[in-house]
């Protein structure tokens, strides 16, 4: 690993100041259990390294009349048992215990879970040029090694987010809380995640001199629940093939309020509009929930080597709509 300069602020915008001071030499580190592996394998380099560990308030979760806030520091296994992660959001708890292993469940953080790095094995390869390094091409459009990549919303690069949390959390109607040296801002988690036409060194909608501290969510009815589910190639300790987040409530017999959200299939996680309208005001059964899976891979355009996964994500679906609503109902 080449030597770094480690900074530790105290406050947000001390954070940001020293982001926008170093520009492109820079990057923040949570947890680091993502960032120190790209530095160890090569993947990455920064002479600067800025730690939110001493930055006030991000490690605490509140609950208020607002909804719930989630800070960018708390850690993911704090998140698995933390008795406000019940009820409509217990999806998230679900989330975070099916994070790798506890070792990086002590250690990641809900910030570093949503901002980590794509898990293409190009990207991930110090020896490959690739657009998300700044190269000129995309390899994986000709390589077999196709498993961690998306099959919806092609562009020139096909790597995803590969974020646990960022599924449920947009099922939840989260909103991104921003701040950094030109002050803070809001913004919506299903505008947060860049898009495949975003590409070099860019996963997320934070600008220079910006990073991610909190996330909120709003007040969800009592009765609303959800679930996350995710498709793996071991059954602990990696990553998803592809996950689904869904959750709603049942009001007379009938699914309302429903929201279905993917993960490992595009360049951000993915709300399903066609299947939620399909679901809702159905009433609860298997072919329903089958006719909403099939509507949510309707669009697809899976790569030569992971169409598979169209049927891995249909499946996940139904079991998840067929979990949710007969336990609701």
């Amino acid at each position: 690993m080449k030597p770094f300069a480690y900074h530790q602020p105290g406050e947000a915008a001390e954070a940001g100041r020293l982001l926008e001071t170093h520009g492109g030499q820079a990057r923040l580190i949570a947890g680091g259990s993502d960032l120190l592996g790209e530095l160890k394998d090569g993947i990455v380099h920064y002479g600067q390294l800025i730690s939110l560990s001493r930055v006030k308030g991000l490690d605490q979760i509140h609950q208020g009349a607002s909804g719930l806030r989630l800070g960018a520091m708390v850690i993911l296994a704090r998140m698995e048992g933390d008795p406000l992660l019940s009820g409509p959001y217990r999806m998230l708890a679900e989330a975070a215990r099916g994070v790798a292993t506890p070792e990086i469940r002590n250690q990641g953080t809900l910030g570093g879970n949503l901002c980590q790095r794509p898990r293409c094995l190009h990207y991930r390869s110090p020896w490959v040029s690739c657009l998300k390094k700044g190269g000129s091409g995309c390899p994986a459009m000709e390589s077999g090694h196709q498993h961690y990549l998306s099959v919806m919303g092609a562009g020139d690069c096909r790597a995803v987010n590969p974020s646990d949390l960022a599924p449920p959390l947009v099922a939840l109607a989260g909103v991104a809380i921003i701040d950094g040296a030109s002050g803070s801002r809001s913004l919506p988690l299903t505008d947060f995640f860049a898009g495949p036409d975003q590409i070099a060194g860019r996963d997320n909608a934070l600008r220079p001199g910006e990073l991610l501290v909190a996330v909120e969510l709003p007040p969800m009815p009592e009765n609303w629940r959800g679930t996350y589910l995710k498709a793996r190639e071991r059954t602990a300790g990696d990553f998803a093939l592809i996950s689904a987040a869904f959750g709603c409530r049942i009001e007379e017999g009938r699914i309302e309020q429903a929201r279905l959200v993917l993960g490992g299939a595009s360049a951000g996680p993915m709300r399903c509009p066609e299947a939620e309208a399909l679901l809702e005001g159905q009433a609860p059964s298997a072919e329903t929930a089958a006719r909403a899976a099939e509507a949510a891979f309707a669009d697809a355009s899976p790569l030569p080597h992971n169409g598979f996964k169209l049927d891995l994500g249909r499946a996940l679906v139904s079991r998840a709509i067929s979990q949710i609503t007969s336990s609701t109902g």
